[in-house]
């Protein structure tokens, strides 16, 4: 077999090609919207696509299986597991042979069968499989968001993140019953995940890019020995708050909806800027927090460049407005790249840039840029002993869990915007994260939406603790996992 793994690092997502030696026949499984890659791979291999796959209905990413298939003349194989409700449209499943359990797809000597694993999703189906050259038992299997390295997939997407109410406890115990089924598997077999470390599609992700059944088995908490209920509330405990485009990234997979291709954007002017701004436009200064707390544009965010950039882009911007950025200056090639990017997770709209020096415009036209008022574990210790302040943490619930500042306020990052009506605006605000990055975010959020008495806690988290200011633990035991062992199933 030949067998090649991509990986995304901004999305933390993992894609496969498997191809048969003799037949030259691949199969893609799990591709996102950079098809032009898969194309690449198989030419240099010399290869030719002939089926496409995914283990699940994706909520992270615009899955690339649709297009993939149509530009290679591949055919397409979709889950028929799951409800109609959850599951894929009519429309997308016309054009796809029906997976169910157990059903196989078989290309030279590669045998791939499915195993339907609800839980994460009701539709999700793993791939099992197996090079018949060599024998009859399978090699590995394609888990998607079904069992990662050190985690499995969380079952609240949903209920949280789509709004089926009532949903995510019952899948939980799917979860669960779907672990002991695959836990019946060999210790050897090799486990290719679709997710690594910063996924939100889990907890805690390994950064491993695989691992066997036999190593889960001993380190994977979720395979270790406990009953139905102990799963269940484990598994459901502290799952970070899910990024706003979820739900838009459901619709549009399950739909098996397309965007349009980006294109190039072009560098504009202050005239665009104020008109971007003022018809409501979404405009992300990307400059680093620092850069953007001496002086920015009011009404502007400021998300960095980065590795979560896209996961706190598709938290904040709307789909139904355009996108400007600020960016540092760069050549054109790079720029498409953010736009492809953006792409990615279906926000298509970004068409405009400006350059660092639109700010030099801004001030000599509209006077003084806007700051972000920056202040040290010492003075905020001093106002919360005596002035009505409200300390927004906007940490991860683990992290909150572990310890946070007295009297503060629990808003992860990603569910800040539906939450920003919780504040009181008439009271301070001082907001903090671990360290700074995620509550610099938020910081330029609540700037944007006219919120003006907002500081920034210089250290965050950790500045207070290194102060030995008091920190706020709770019951320890609420948040313990299972020991891991080691199953004898």
């Amino acid at each position: 077999m030949i067998f090649k793994r991509f990986y995304d690092e901004n999305l933390a997502q993992a894609s496969y090609m498997l191809a048969c030696e003799k037949t030259r026949e691949a199969l893609v499984v799990d591709p996102n919207l950079d098809i032009v890659q898969y194309e690449r791979a198989a030419a240099e291999a010399c290869v030719r696509i002939v089926h496409v796959t995914e283990t699940h209905i994706h909520a992270d990413f615009v899955s690339g299986v649709v297009p993939l298939a149509k530009a290679t003349g591949a055919r397409l194989h979709l889950s028929a597991e799951g409800s109609d409700e959850w599951g894929y449209a009519d429309p997308v499943m016309q054009h796809a042979g029906a997976l169910r359990d157990g059903s196989e797809i078989t290309f030279g000597s590669v045998l791939v069968r499915a195993m339907h694993t609800p839980g994460h999703t009701p539709e999700h189906l793993i791939f099992f499989v197996t090079d018949r050259d060599r024998g009859d038992e399978p090699a590995g299997a394609f888990t998607g968001d079904f069992v990662f390295v050190g985690d499995v997939g969380r079952p609240d997407l949903l209920e949280r993140a789509v709004g089926a109410k009532g949903s995510m406890k019952a899948l939980a115990r799917d979860l669960y019953r779907s672990l002991q089924r695959f836990k019946s598997q060999a210790d050897h077999l090799q486990i290719w995940p679709g997710h690594g470390a910063g996924s939100v599609c889990g907890k805690s992700l390994g950064s491993m890019p695989q691992s066997t059944v036999g190593y889960e088995k001993l380190f994977n908490w979720a395979l270790a020995e406990m009953t139905e209920n102990e799963f269940v509330a484990s598994v459901l405990e502290d799952q970070p708050a899910p990024p706003g485009y979820f739900a838009e990234m459901k619709r549009v997979n399950r739909m098996g909806v397309t965007p349009p291709d980006a294109r190039e954007p072009v560098r504009s002017n202050l005239s665009a800027l104020e008109s971007a701004l003022t018809s409501g436009a979404t405009v992300i200064d990307t400059r680093a927090a620092a850069s953007f707390a001496e002086g920015h544009v009011r009404g502007t965010v400021n998300i960095p460049l980065g590795k979560s950039f896209l996961n706190w882009t598709g938290s904040i911007a709307p789909y139904d407005r355009g996108i400007f950025l600020i960016l540092e200056a760069r050549g054109g090639d790079a720029v498409k790249a953010i736009a492809d990017d953006l792409r990615q997770i279906g926000l298509h709209r970004f068409a405009q840039y400006f350059t660092p020096d639109v700010l030099c415009e801004w001030e000599s036209k509209h006077g003084a840029l806007e700051t972000v008022r920056q202040i040290e574990a010492a003075d905020l210790h001093d106002l919360t002993s005596g002035t009505d302040v409200q300390v927004v943490d906007v940490r991860a619930p683990h992290e909150w869990k572990a310890g946070h500042l007295p009297r503060a306020i629990h808003i992860p990052l990603a569910a800040l915007p539906a939450r920003i009506g919780e504040l009181d605006r008439s009271v301070p605000i001082v907001l903090h994260c671990k360290v700074g990055g995620r509550s610099a975010i938020a910081t330029s959020l609540l700037q944007s939406r006219g919120i003006a008495d907002v500081s920034h806690l210089e250290g965050g988290y950790d500045g207070w603790a290194a102060r030995g200011f008091e920190i706020v633990k709770p019951d320890a035991k609420s948040s313990r996992k299972p020991a891991a062992k080691r199953s004898r199933s």
